[in-house]
């Protein structure tokens, strides 16, 4: 789901914070950015390849499985092809160990039920998966890395601890999902041969059309949508190694953001928002994966309410879907796991769970009519890839409309399209959907209720260590570091302040002049070429 930032809320006569969309227009806005026909294409392409060479190859419907490396390519869009591989090997590889987790430990549990044990035993997937996605949150967090963040991750992990009991051995399910992986690979980097500079290409011409989106219109919307295609096409060409070439592209996208800087520009500097952090000054690249990882690792940080949340979340809504006797506790596991993850504000979070209980809702009327078609072989392959075309497709834009085809997804997939009792399986989904969605809703408002306040008075406060120590400092190599400890500060408080003004905007509007003083202060000496000034 967007992260919007709506109309904003005035502070006073003259400064104002921002305040979250509306929810009937959060409910249904599909926002532009995020959506290429090409990476649908690629997402759908790695499902069906290994499944079809494998349905042809006569291993039947447990080659879909490959569908679970698969995910790979989804984590290589936008990414230029200079780290693109890096990153689906990556991911890749963490994607075919975790199914082999889920895969042993779902064996297991599978064996213990069917030799007549306790349904408590499901227990073991449901505290897998909290560590698993606990974990995973964490790092997604920390390096900002965006949709589709844990989410592949978790549900990778989540279906291999199913398909045991239809079936699947732990090794096929490594095998296949290995298959997948490289599938995914292969795919990803399809076309650096022929047109090597396709992704940048593509950013850069993302954010030029977002500008002139801001250009025509200085709406909020069109802000927020500039902002991050910006940021997003510089560290796109930043990762590309023609950020400061003085490369036809790197020139394109400055003209671009000049143009856009003084556009933003003309608005009163009070107001504070995504916007804040655009200046007519190239952003930096961004900082290792060592030390994003290391300034997460904090109390007060924003990475810790989220893992906080999801480690009393996810273990309690388990519990819950067991003692109600529902058959699938690992469905609302990663149902309040997929409300919680994405960052710790309480209002966009509220949002999330609305989308996915209707997306839920839908996408198991969607899954009613594709199960008459008694799917195996060729035919649940070609269902899954347009399932994951569909999921590609919405993920960033519309998390609701991904659900849509998410929930067929999981559904058929995690059963190799043999589903006994469709009844059974929707009521079950419905219930353990509605487990999921109160207990985030429940863990999202009253554990750590107040940490937004906390980790935007510690983000200031990173801020005015930095100003401090860059004012007091001689050495040039120090100093290229301070700046970007204080860029990277000063877009963590923007996104600290976000959360507060939407969860508090009582507490934001007391804060908020002397959050506006830093930040001013802050892009003055990132702007001054002494950076003292």
């Amino acid at each position: 789901m967007s992260n919007g930032t709506g109309s904003q809320q005035v502070v006073g006569a003259d400064l104002p914070i921002p305040a979250p969309a509306a929810p009937w227009s959060a409910m249904l806005a599909v926002p532009r950015h995020g959506h290429r026909w090409s990476g649908v294409a690629r997402a759908a392409l790695t499902v069906a390849l290994p499944g079809l060479v494998g349905v042809a190859a006569g291993f039947g419907s447990i080659a879909a499985i490959a569908a679970l490396g698969a995910f790979a390519v989804v984590y290589g869009e936008g990414r230029p092809y200079r780290v693109r591989w890096r990153v689906v090997a990556i991911i890749g590889a963490v994607l075919v160990a975790l199914a082999g987790v889920g895969a042993a430990v779902g064996s297991e549990v599978h064996r213990a039920v069917v030799a007549g044990g306790s349904e408590w035993w499901s227990m073991a997937v449901v505290l897998t998966m909290t560590v698993v996605v606990a974990s995973c949150a964490f790092v997604v967090d920390a390096l900002r890395l965006g949709a589709p963040g844990a989410f592949l991750l978790l549900f990778t992990l989540e279906i291999a601890s199913v398909l045991p009991a239809a079936g699947a051995s732990v090794a096929s399910i490594v095998a296949w999902t290995a298959i997948g992986a490289g599938t995914a690979l292969i795919v990803a980097m399809s076309g650096v041969l022929a047109r090597p500079r396709t992704p940048e290409n593509m950013m850069v011409g993302a954010a030029i059309a977002a500008v002139d989106a801001v250009v025509a219109d200085n709406s909020p919307a069109h802000r927020r949508t500039a902002m991050h295609d910006l940021h997003a096409a510089w560290q796109c060409l930043h990762d590309a190694g023609i950020a400061d070439s003085g490369h036809p592209l790197a020139r394109t996208l400055y003209a671009a953001h000049v143009r856009c800087a003084a556009v933003v520009g003309g608005r009163d500097r009070g107001e504070a928002g995504p916007a804040d952090d655009l200046r007519p000054e190239v952003p930096l690249r961004r900082p290792s994966v060592r030390y994003r990882l290391a300034r997460a690792a904090h109390l007060r940080a924003r990475s810790t309410t989220i893992v906080v949340r999801l480690l009393v979340a996810c273990p309690v809504a388990g519990a819950i879907a067991i003692a109600l006797g529902v058959g699938r506790a690992d469905w609302a596991v990663i149902t309040a796991a997929m409300i919680l993850h994405q960052g710790p504000d309480r209002i966009l979070g509220t949002y999330r769970a609305a989308h996915r209980f209707v997306g839920t809702v839908l996408g198991l009327a969607l899954l009613s009519g594709l199960v008459f078609f008694e799917l195996q072989g060729a035919a649940l392959v070609v269902v899954l890839a347009l399932m994951m075309a569909g999921t590609e497709s919405f993920l960033v834009r519309n998390y609701g409309l991904a659900m849509v085809f998410i929930t067929p997804l999981a559904v058929i997939l995690g059963s190799l399209g043999t589903m006994a009792d469709l009844t059974t399986v929707a009521r079950d989904r419905f219930l353990e959907t509605i487990v999921g969605v109160a207990v985030a809703l429940v863990v999202m408002w009253c554990v750590l209720p107040r940490a937004h306040r906390r980790t935007l008075t510690f983000a200031d406060g990173r801020i005015r260590d930095a100003i401090s120590r860059i004012t007091h400092a001689t050495d040039g190599r120090e100093l290229s570091e301070l700046r970007r400890d204080l860029e990277f500060d000063l877009h963590a408080s923007t996104a600290a302040a976000i959360t507060a003004a939407h969860s508090d905007p009582a507490w934001a509007r007391d804060h908020w002049p002397e959050h506006r003083r830093l930040h001013e202060l802050g892009y003055r000496i990132l702007a001054s070429p002494d950076s003292k000034s």
